[in-house]
């Protein structure tokens, strides 16, 4: 596979090198960011310190983009389509216990998933655009996107539209994966990350006396066939060559050895990687927790989706054939690494990708991927070197989109 010919931007070497040349302060950028972490849309201190670096730039700069977003606008000095740029911006609520030197200042709260790398690769990969919009063909739209960890931001930002003014033709983005070794980028045509909706269940019954099971309704009885029950989706509705995982996560009921409460209350996720499937799994949740609890006399209350369902990321295939072919250009062909399989986390830029062709692509951060550090681990660290692998992508490619990837 080969890119597009370089001879009218820089060559793969000379993006390498400036990316090179910047790596210190994409370092410096990532720490500063590490070090005061803010939860999902109160990023209010990322946001100025995004802002603040993008208009030094000469960017055009928009704030309070769904709440704490920024994003910026760079205009290249050729005709050509607009590409777009996420990185995610907040934290978790994790309590951090790394030793290192710029370890979160505020309790509590850690970057933990690696976004911190993600905004500094983008802030870094747009000084080097800057410094070179002479080579850029068409507009660079530089989205920094606010509360990716489950609070929706992603589709918060679609739905103010962040994909027009300027019309965007591709998107990208892409995440640190402990998983793949540094140096290595990880492809994938199509699902690349699974769907996931939230279920919230509650089941009403009878209070009664252990004594006397008969004069009452038992919901913990079942809520322990409901969820039973629930996993014959898996075993028993779904093809065995699809994928479907389903998890209770939490499940509530009574306080006393010999009461039976009349109330159950548990909540869990389904995660799918096909759009259909999706569909079908959710009405099969809804019929089977009905069922049951009919059949066992409780009433039941159910909340699909109380906080947001993420759809499938779904990877254009020509668009990613064209980054992966960049990325070989840069680095060669052992730095890409397609992937076998998807995972079946999820991944709220899926929500850009509904609407627009594009990419998303992990980023090998793993020292050691035989035995990764997990995300979300209260001790995780990324490998800082692998910035020079994100920010060199990044700028190969917004330098690279010379037309509509068609």
């Amino acid at each position: 596979m080969n890119a597009k010919d370089f001879s009218n931007s820089l060559k793969p070497a000379e993006i390498v090198a400036q990316t090179v040349g910047i790596y210190e302060e994409a370092v410096r950028l990532r720490r500063m960011i590490h070090e005061n972490p803010e939860l999902g849309f109160e990023e209010h201190k990322t946001a100025e310190i995004i802002a603040n670096y993008l208009q030094k730039l000469g960017i055009e700069v928009t704030t309070g983009v769904a709440k704490t977003g920024v994003v910026g606008i760079l205009r290249g000095e050729k005709k050509g389509p607009v590409l777009a740029l996420r990185a995610d911006i907040d934290a978790l609520p994790i309590q951090e216990k790394t030793d290192v030197s710029y370890k979160s200042k505020n309790p509590g709260i850690m970057h933990a998933c690696g976004h911190d790398m993600h905004t500094a690769m983008l802030l870094s990969a747009a000084k080097v655009l800057s410094q070179n919009k002479q080579h850029i063909s068409g507009t660079i739209k530089f989205i920094f996107q606010p509360a990716e960890e489950m609070k929706g931001g992603g589709i918060m930002m679609v739905e103010e539209g962040v994909l027009s003014n300027p019309t965007v033709d591709h998107v990208f983005a892409f995440h640190v994966w402990p998983e793949l070794a540094t140096g290595k980028y990880g492809f994938r045509n199509g699902a690349i990350m699974a769907s996931m909706d939230t279920f919230d269940v509650v089941l009403k019954g009878k209070k009664g006396h252990g004594a006397a099971p008969h004069q009452g309704v038992d919901a913990i009885v079942g809520a322990a066939h409901v969820v039973t029950a629930l996993q014959t989706i898996v075993s028993r509705e779904t093809d065995p060559i699809d994928s479907v995982v389903l998890t209770i996560g939490t499940i509530e009921a009574g306080d006393g050895y010999n009461i039976i409460p009349e109330k159950a209350s548990f909540k869990g996720t389904v995660r799918t990687l096909d759009a259909n499937t999706r569909k079908e799994v959710a009405a099969s949740i809804q019929r089977i927790i009905e069922g049951v609890a009919s059949a066992l006399k409780l009433e039941v209350e159910i909340n699909f989706n109380s906080t947001v369902g993420y759809p499938v990321t779904m990877n254009d295939p020509k668009f990613n054939d064209h980054a992966a072919a960049i990325a070989i250009d840069l680095f060669g062909e052992n730095a890409v690494q397609w992937l076998n399989k998807p995972s079946m986390a999820s991944e709220d830029f899926a929500f850009y990708l509904e609407q627009v062709p594009g990419t998303f692509v992990f980023l090998g951060v793993g020292e050691n991927p035989d035995d990764p550090m997990k995300l979300h681990s209260d001790v995780f660290l990324p490998d800082e070197k692998a910035m020079i692998q994100g920010i060199s992508l990044i700028v190969g490619l917004a330098l690279n989109t010379t037309e509509k990837i068609q």
